[in-house]
């Protein structure tokens, strides 16, 4: 368990130079028009989905919604760095 974290951290670093001007600062070396944006040799994507009140939807409503989440975490890479912020 501590060595799957250990390299899970390992995968995270990731060393950067000192900046020399403003655009040096910002460390995205490509954007693609699907969203993708590419900083150093990590890839990122951001979704935006519409706004739901899980508290007072119905049960069948509630549970489409934890399968899709389940669906989600399913399809992504257990040897891959994730991050999911939910915000």
């Amino acid at each position: 368990m501590i060595k799957t974290l250990q390299n899970t951290l390992k995968q995270d670093r990731e060393w950067l130079a000192v900046p020399c001007s403003v655009q040096d600062t910002i460390p995205l070396k490509r954007i693609w028009p699907e969203g993708i944006f590419q900083q150093g040799s990590k890839f990122s994507k951001t979704i935006k989905f519409s706004d739901i009140n899980y508290a007072i939807a119905a049960k069948e409503d509630k549970t489409a919604m934890f399968l899709g989440y389940s669906e989600l975490l399913n399809a992504l890479d257990c040897g891959s760095a994730t991050k999911i912020t939910i915000s």
